[in-house]
Parts: structure tokens; C-alpha cells; sequence
């Protein structure tokens, strides 16, 4: 009579899999299922060097948003619930990236995307307190 090999078990026996000294009795063959790619770090690279430019473009959203008339009218379009005049005033901050905001009574996020691209690389998102 042939028995299941032991690691069949472990699924049926939960206190096996918790037991401190439980072991895969198998660790080459577990280890031989899983193959990973090599390392590739070129993406990575051209990511962080396009982030280098959403914190440029966040760098400008923070001094205009600092002026003190631009925040009075993006703070009043937002207590008024205009949507479409707080995307336009944010518009007008940036042509080299896509600018998204969301408010609330208690801040402003913004979210910062790339537009050159074709794939989405990388995102940069900030929330603004301005009220409690």
C-alpha cells in the first residue's frame, strides 16, 4: 500500500503547519518549482529618474499653492463644491503633468501623474490640511 507523500498532510493537520519545529520535509524540490527572472534594474532607474521630475512639478504646486491670492481661490471653489474651477486653477500650475485633486472640508489631495509616458512609471500624491 502506498501512502500520499508527507507534505499532503500538512493542508489536513493545522496544527502542523503552526508547530515551531514543522519543516517542508522536501526543501530541493520546493525550491526547484519556483524559478525567478534575472534582475533588472533599468526600469527601476528610468522611474526614479521620472519621479525626479513629479517632485519638480510638486516643488510648483506647493509655491503657487503658497501664494497666498491662488489659495484663497482654490480654498473658496472648494467650499463652494466647484470642481470644475479647483481642476482648472490646478491646470494652470503645470503643463507637463496630468494634476488630479480631491478636497474636503478638512484638505486638499492632489495627485501628480506623468504625462509623456504611455505607461504609468511612477505617481506622486500629497495631502494638504487647511482646515481641522
Amino acid at each position: 500500500m502506498s501512502y500520499p507523500p508527507y507534505w499532503a498532510y500538512a493542508a489536513s493537520y493545522p496544527y502542523l503547519q503552526s508547530h515551531p519545529y514543522f519543516f517542508y520535509p522536501y526543501p530541493c524540490l520546493h525550491s526547484a518549482i519556483r524559478e525567478y527572472p534575472p534582475v533588472e534594474t533599468g526600469t527601476l532607474r528610468q522611474s526614479i529618474q521620472d519621479y525626479y521630475k513629479l517632485m519638480e512639478e510638486g516643488y510648483q504646486i506647493l509655491n503657487k499653492l503658497s501664494e497666498q491670492s491662488f489659495a484663497y481661490r482654490i480654498m473658496a471653489a472648494a467650499q463652494a463644491g466647484n470642481k470644475q474651477e479647483v481642476d482648472r486653477l490646478m491646470k494652470t500650475i503645470s503643463t507637463t503633468a496630468s494634476i488630479q485633486s480631491e478636497f474636503s472640508p478638512s484638505g486638499i489631495g492632489i495627485t501628480v501623474d506623468p504625462i509623456s509616458h504611455n505607461h504609468s512609471c511612477c505617481k506622486l500624491v500629497m495631502f494638504l490640511r487647511w482646515g481641522s
